[in-house]
């Protein structure tokens, strides 16, 4: 749109400037739409008669000329006139003329009064014929400016999205805004930070003007760069949650780009509003749904059911239930985790892992049909990249049991062709055995770090949060896990191993031993004793906890653990590399990869691919960082141990003996 400062810059034959030079940074931007010109001889009623008939538009320009190089104290009435007449009128400003001179000021008494009313006063010296075409060039400008907007907001209406709440849309408009401009664009919220940025640089830029600049302030001017605050929270300004569009540019805002920058503030903050909106309308849903499916995790039915209130509360009135794991891959989570939530509404209990970014959880009770599955399944083939691991149904209670099922199948899934894989061969070995001798059996073996630890303070807790990486990796990798030197985590071992009266460093008995304790521990308490039976003659029962060769022995009697084991072993026996044989000798050998070189004959490198190799055919994860001591998702070294030790009887896992 043209402007005072278009005519005064572009259009240098008009010799146009302000009477006043403050006024250019103040009125430079004002638009002009036309050119009214008219002699400054007429007699001031006349010509305040003539403009009162001049048809005027918000932007008009009047123009007055002289017939003497300065004004007359008849000029200055009708200068006087003139002035509150055009006040009224809203022109874009007066232009005094004065072809062939210099006009340099006026009296105090009319600049005072053209101030007073903010009205521009301008001057120039060129003749009249100079004139003749300004406004033909202005209504050629006015139609480019038009014709400019148009497709510029057609730009933008092209980047709304189908929803107002897509999380895409924000970034959509600033790279809009960034184009259309030549700004740099930042949309930010003082508790959420940055929304969207264009381009990514542009947070470093602008962060000091969003933090320092006050709300409403037209306009900043940092060095070369005019900057713009603007709120996209309508009802909310100032608030902690209040969001603000910042545009930085070279370039001062024109008319132009003031009024793109309002229509896509306006938009941003619908956008912003439905954004919200939609998680508000989401979030206590989903995290009343993750509270419910964390204690069923944890074995707490009853509160789980006292958590999970709403519609579906019924869902958890149940007595099995089957659990799912969907992996999105390299997509992103939350479009799949809200498909989920709408079409399995009323039907399961779906909540986003906390402790995984690319996966969804799926509690469905097991009752008549297979909706659930049938609709999950369905998901999967539609969406390329997605995984889904499926566990047997188990009673609501064992819920982390089949997590664990469906967490170990979301791993094997990728080698199926519909990616989908029914777990329950290859969970881990602590859930197969019998709960309450399992229970007994390593709260025995821990008791003297869980119930007669002689320490003081927190060291219990640490050494606890210890061991589980520290017995599962070699030093120098669980040191990184836990954040600590190598050196701290040997001291933390020895110091662990002489509590519990056992070899955690140099013996692969122990450590397996104490892996699987801390793998049972981690498990759901078993369902309280029955009662008693009334018989007062019969022989009391024994609070004596099994040994591990009567633990492993209860186990099998089902089949169960040969089962798993032939399962479990499957990859690597298939491998012709002999595998196996590697790793029964490094495991007897007490995870030493120079002894295990020198019984096979090997090179200790070919040792450790075959012992690297073993492990990732067999889902041992050697990236993992860290594993606590409630992580029962996580293939340890034990449970390959216990695999073999099932299997082949080798190597040959006994009871440690307590010290006396």
């Amino acid at each position: 749109m043209p402007t005072l400062d278009y005519l005064i810059n572009e259009r240098q034959q008009l010799r146009l400037r302000f009477l006043q030079p403050g006024h250019a940074s103040r009125h430079g931007a004002t638009r002009v739409t036309e050119v009214v010109a008219r002699p400054l001889t007429e007699a001031p009623h006349t010509l305040g008669d003539l403009a009162a008939d001049t048809p005027f538009d918000d932007g008009t320009l009047f123009l007055v000329t002289l017939d003497t190089p300065r004004p007359t104290p008849a000029h200055l009435r009708a200068l006087d006139h003139l002035i509150r007449l055009l006040d009224r009128r809203k022109a874009a400003g007066l232009v005094i003329g004065t072809p062939g001179h210099d006009l340099r000021t006026l009296p105090d008494a009319t600049l005072t009064a053209a101030n007073r009313l903010e009205l521009p006063l301008l001057v120039t010296s060129a003749e009249t014929t100079a004139w003749d075409h300004v406004n033909e060039d202005l209504r050629l400008r006015r139609a480019q400016f038009a014709e400019r907007q148009v497709q510029r907001l057609d730009g933008l209406l092209n980047r709304l999205p189908a929803r107002l709440a897509d999380p895409t849309a924000a970034r959509r408009i600033a790279d809009w805004l960034s184009v259309a401009l030549d700004a740099e664009v930042l949309v930010s919220s003082a508790r959420r930070g940055v929304l969207a940025a264009a381009p990514d640089s542009a947070p470093a830029g602008l962060a000091h003007a969003v933090i320092t600049s006050a709300h409403g302030a037209p306009e900043a001017h940092d060095g070369a760069m005019h900057t713009r605050i603007v709120s996209i929270s309508p009802g909310s300004p100032g608030g902690e949650d209040e969001a603000r569009l910042a545009i930085a540019s070279h370039e001062p805002f024109d008319s132009a780009a003031t009024a793109l920058i309002q229509h896509a503030a306006k938009l941003l903050g619908l956008c912003d509003q439905a954004r919200r909106e939609h998680q508000a309308r989401t979030r206590t849903p989903r995290a009343v749904r993750h509270a419910a499916f964390q204690l069923l995790m944890r074995g707490e039915t009853v509160l789980a059911q006292v958590v999970y209130t709403g519609a579906a509360q019924a869902l958890l009135d149940t007595d099995t239930a089957r659990v799912f794991v969907v992996d999105t891959g390299p997509q992103e989570r939350e479009a799949t985790l809200s498909w989920c939530e709408r079409a399995l509404a009323e039907q399961a209990i779906v909540a986003p892992c906390p402790g995984k970014p690319k996966h969804i959880l799926i509690l469905d009770p097991a009752r008549e049909g297979d909706r659930v599955e049938t609709v999950l399944k369905g998901m999967i083939a539609a969406r390329e990249g997605h995984l889904m691991g499926q566990s047997r149904p188990h009673a609501l209670a064992e819920t982390a049991v089949g997590y664990l099922e469906a967490l170990t199948a979301v791993g094997d899934a990728a080698g199926t062709p519909h990616r989908v894989r029914l777990g329950g061969s290859k969970a881990k070995f602590a859930p197969l055995l019998p709960r309450r001798e399992a229970k007994a059996w390593a709260a025995a073996l821990m008791s003297p770090l869980l119930d007669d630890f002689p320490g003081r303070g927190d060291e219990r807790k640490l050494l606890l949060e210890t061991l589980p990486t520290a017995l599962s990796f070699k030093h120098t990798e669980a040191a990184g896990g836990l954040g600590v030197h190598r050196n701290t985590v040997t001291q933390r071992l020895n110091r662990a191993g002489k509590i519990l009266s056992l070899d955690l460093r140099g013996s692969a008995n122990d450590r397996v031993l104490t892996l699987l304790a801390l793998d049972i521990l981690a498990l759901p308490d078993p369902d309280p004793d029955p009662d008693p039976d009334p018989d007062l003659n019969a022989p009391p029962r024994t609070a004596t906890p099994p040994d591990f060769a009567a633990l492993m022995a209860g186990a099998a009697e089902d089949g169960g653990p040969t089962a798993w084991a032939e399962e479990r072993l499957r990859p690597v026996r298939a491998d012709q590399r002999d595998l196996v044989e590697t790793l029964c000798v490094w495991l007897e050998s007490n995870l030493s990869t120079r002894e295990t070189a020198r019984a096979l004959g090997l090179s200790e490198a070919t040792v450790r691919n075959h012992t690297r190799d073993a492990a990732g055919l067999l889902g041992m994860d050697f990236s993992t960082k860290m594993v606590g001591i409630t992580d029962t998702d996580v293939v340890t070294v034990a449970d390959i141990a216990l695999a073999l030790h099932v299997l082949l009887g080798r190597p040959a896992l006994t009871q440690p003996p307590r010290a006396s």
